[in-house]
């Protein structure tokens, strides 16, 4: 998608040991003239990097009909040229909580070469973000890396998604890739959030599968607990196995619930 025949370079500034980074610009991108002086900009500003590191700043973000479009600058101080396959990054407001996470690839992503700043388009879709914003936060998001990993979420039917709220599934992807992997060879249910109604306590929780192979959960009694108290009762039946490596997501409801909360749950023993 981006080519590489016709390119200014611009030195941009010096590093801690004194090598001078230097912006690429190619032609084939299509940059306009006001976008070079912005990347110029930054590119002076931002913090030098030390030896051996890659990095990625979020210069500008702007709402889409259906997602963000951003512009970012990534900086490089490797000693040779890579190319990227697979990069997960994930968008955080002022506070460090994740607003989205989008996997970059060869399409999104020139080819780098050694001790450069290169600026990148990229568009956030609706399915890569967990939630609307407002205009005042797109000032304060950032991107980062993410180099932790995590239990992907196991793809889920249209029907079975609409059985969460808006403000469920958005939390319940958000808590997803803020959490470490489950341990190997473990089963286990994660509590992410509870709704209630007038007599109704709504739970949406993540069965995380460590093993390798797929698990059959064709019953699970689970247990709504309020203080050491078990005050009602369901039971979770799947149409299809939890992948191994992958977290399932469900949405329970315990129904004629007089307590009050705060809730948890557990699987009955």
């Amino acid at each position: 998608m981006l080519g590489f025949r016709k390119r200014k370079q611009i030195d941009t500034g010096k590093t801690e040991t004194g090598r001078q980074l230097t912006l690429v610009i190619d032609s084939d991108m299509g940059i306009p003239k006001e976008d070079e002086y912005m990347f110029r900009y930054h590119a002076k500003r931002l913090p030098a990097l030390l030896d051996n590191q890659l990095s990625i700043e979020l210069l500008h973000a702007e709402n889409l009909m259906d997602g963000l479009s951003l512009v970012a600058l990534f900086r490089n101080t490797l000693p040779s040229s890579f190319e990227v396959n697979e990069l997960p990054v994930l968008l955080l407001n002022k506070d460090n909580v994740p607003l989205g996470r989008k996997v970059l690839s060869r399409v999104d992503l020139p080819s780098f070469e050694p001790w450069t700043s290169k600026p990148v388009y990229l568009d956030f879709f609706a399915d890569e973000l967990f939630g609307e914003f407002e205009a005042e936060e797109l000032t304060s998001m950032r991107l980062v890396f993410q180099m932790n990993p995590i239990d992907p979420l196991q793809m889920l039917l249209d029907e079975e998604v609409e059985q969460f709220s808006n403000t469920a599934w958005q939390q319940l992807r958000r808590t997803n890739v803020s959490t470490p992997p489950v341990g190997e060879n473990e089963f286990n249910l994660m509590l992410v959030s509870v709704e209630t109604s007038e007599t109704n306590v709504t739970a949406t929780l993540l069965l995380r599968n460590g093993y390798e192979h797929e698990l059959n959960v064709e019953q699970l009694p689970l247990e709504l607990v309020s203080g050491d108290e078990a005050i009602a009762n369901t039971t979770i039946r799947l149409s299809e196995p939890v992948q191994g490596k992958h977290a399932y997501p469900v949405s329970v409801v315990f129904e004629d619930v007089t307590a009050d909360g705060p809730f948890t749950v557990r699987i009955k023993q």
